[in-house]
């Protein structure tokens, strides 16, 4: 953490993306299998990708590391 110049503090909230077959989704790993989780509700990207209904309003899909890259979005938020 870091501290402003008045004193507060300040944190980082880290959101994982991943990059895959050109488009950006939410990533997040699977504990089951250690894969990369990627979730969508965009119902022709996820069709056209092979991504599986899990919700009425999502999608999902697991693959391999090796098939994404991952981006880390850092937006800092204050704590006090």
């Amino acid at each position: 953490m870091k501290k402003f110049e008045n004193g507060g503090t300040y944190a980082f909230k880290i959101n994982s993306k991943a990059v895959y077959k050109g488009e950006v989704f939410p990533a997040s790993e699977e504990r089951r299998t250690g894969k990369v989780l990627l979730d969508t509700t965009n119902t022709e990207l996820a069709k056209g990708m092979g991504f599986e209904r899990t919700d009425k309003y999502m999608y999902t899909k697991s693959v391999e590391w090796d098939e994404v890259e991952i981006i880390e979005e850092r937006k800092p938020y204050t704590l006090d």
